[in-house]
């Protein structure tokens, strides 16, 4: 599977700063580790600070993430406290990474479906819910707790000064799927709910966590509606999108694990799903750069993205192979700047 070609970009005579919008996809815990990674990378390779940037989109793991930038915390920062070795300057993180998102195999499930309303609707209708987004109906409620991600989004956004409120620069948008429309909601740009409610929203995976409530409505994990939400950019008004998918592949393995095997067909299916969003993107003009695991990131990643054991070679395996990603998609076209209004793309 290869990535699409992209087109040429009129640039900004003036040579204003291009408008970027950078998207964070699901992954649970390895995926986190693997976008801390990678996020280093980029600002390496790239040369920006994220926090800059003007949208950032956040889903399921991503969305912790795209909450830490967006109330000030640094990608080194992240890093440096994900890997036990904070700054003596460096905020204060209450979160163990080793245990804060239980562990790696969730606990019984409760007996009943989660959302029937959302499954007979799924039945009633079925070209308007995807498959997923019926399965979650199906699937009965969790019974891990995200209490630990609630605390440590709400600590940092406190100690911010965002508080209950929400960040207003970069702008932030945490998906979510509306557990009995199976519609997807991004908080920042839908909605506004606090912060920390928002991401455990977007991170309550069905039968692992159960849904969370929100002024009455429950919520579950946005990667139900859509892994990363690539197609949510399209008329944001940016000029160049890096996307950041960890559960996706461009250059995938064949492992021998059946296990690991099922894992690589449903990352498949993932990664096509994105590449149309990126296409989709690239064709009205937008640049986009895209970043996956490859093969060396999958055999450390393994087949349960829920393993904290590994997090650690997991984030610094991706700060190497995705500076090669990054260095090979952005050498082959000079940074643009922002698109000249009522141009169109060469």
């Amino acid at each position: 599977m290869s990535l699409p070609a992209e087109s040429a970009e009129p640039l900004d005579p003036a040579g204003a700063p291009p408008r970027r919008a950078v998207v964070l996809g699901s992954g649970g815990v390895l995926g986190f580790a693997w976008t801390i990674g990678a996020l280093c990378a980029l600002e390496t390779e790239a040369a920006f600070d994220v926090r800059t940037v003007d949208l950032l989109v956040g889903t399921s793991a991503g969305s912790v993430t795209a909450a830490l930038l967006s109330c000030g915390v640094s990608v080194d920062e992240i890093r440096r406290h994900h890997q036990g070795v904070p700054g003596p300057t460096d905020p204060p993180i209450a979160f163990d990474y080793s245990s804060g998102s239980g562990r790696a195999l969730p606990p019984r499930p409760r007996l009943r479906p989660g959302s029937p309303r959302l499954f007979m609707d799924a039945v009633r209708h079925p070209r308007q819910t995807r498959a997923v987004v019926a399965l979650a109906g199906v699937l009965p409620a969790g019974r891990g707790t995200l209490d630990p991600v609630r605390r440590l989004v709400s600590e940092v956004a406190s100690d911010s000064g965002v508080g209950p409120g929400w960040p207003q620069q970069p702008r932030t948008w945490i998906a979510a799927t509306d557990y009995r429309s199976g519609r997807r909601v991004l908080f920042g740009r839908d909605r506004i709910a606090p912060l920390a409610d928002a991401v455990v929203a977007s991170c309550a995976i069905p039968a692992w966590y159960p849904p969370a409530v929100i002024d009455g409505r429950p919520y579950i994990d946005g990667g139900a509606v859509s892994n990363a939400s690539v197609d949510v950019v399209a008329g944001a008004g940016v000029d160049e999108v890096y996307v950041l998918a960890p559960m996706a592949s461009v250059d995938i393995d064949r492992p021998r694990s059946p296990v690991s095997r099922i894992e690589r067909t449903i990352r498949r299916a993932i990664t096509r799903g994105i590449l149309a969003d990126v296409s989709s993107l690239r064709a009205d003009g937008v640049r986009v750069v895209l970043v996956t695991p490859g093969p060396e990131d999958l055999a450390v990643i393994g087949a349960n993205l829920m393993n904290p054991r590994r997090r650690t070679d997991v984030l610094e395996t991706a700060m190497r192979t995705s500076a090669v990603r990054l260095r090979a998609q952005l050498a082959t076209r000079a940074p643009r700047a922002r698109r000249v209004s009522g141009q169109s793309p060469g």
